[in-house]
């Protein structure tokens, strides 16, 4: 007596016939829904991205008047990003947003001509301030010393009379 053992590959054929079934519907319906996903995600991104900039330079007007009191402006300033270099190289980033306060539509045209010039005594200033840490404490900014500062350069380029404060919107310390 004879033993025979019999394969039979139909089982075998129909998982292939599966797996052929299942990678077609894969093409057909999983690539085009990842590309929609992509388009979805681009055009999100570039939505957000295209939204108007509301630190970027401009004017804000807060109080008027009808009685000869100044007219208050706000003219705000293009970000200031200032590396702060110890012995071993650079150890920190700082960011920070400025917006200057004038009482004068006058004055805020001049202060509005010079801030390159105001952006240059700033960064000179807080260059060899917060590089000698004199207005740090415990690698931290003192906000109060540093919007002081800011006032007192602002005054010394466009003159007392011009400037009425600076505006500290945003400090930012990124340690490197």
């Amino acid at each position: 007596m004879a033993w025979t053992l019999r394969c039979s590959t139909a089982p075998m054929a129909e998982n292939q016939d599966f797996k052929v079934r299942y990678g077609d519907f894969l093409k057909r319906s999983l690539i085009p829904f990842l590309v929609f996903m992509l388009l979805l995600g681009v055009s999100f991104g570039a939505n957000i991205y295209a939204q108007p900039a509301y630190a970027s330079g401009g004017e804000k007007k807060s109080t008027e008047s009808a009685d000869g009191v100044p007219q208050i402006s706000y003219i705000s300033m293009d970000p200031i990003i200032l590396p702060i270099i110890d012995r071993d190289g650079i150890s920190q980033t700082i960011s920070l947003v400025v917006s200057i306060q004038v009482n004068d539509p006058v004055n805020a045209e001049e202060v509005r001509a010079n801030l390159p010039k105001l952006a240059d005594a700033y960064l000179s200033d807080m260059y060899g301030t917060l590089s000698k840490k004199s207005s740090m404490e415990g690698g931290v900014v003192k906000v109060s010393m540093l919007k002081a500062r800011l006032v007192s350069v602002s005054q010394k380029v466009m003159g007392k009379d011009k400037i009425n404060d600076v505006l500290l919107q945003v400090l930012q310390q990124h340690p490197v």
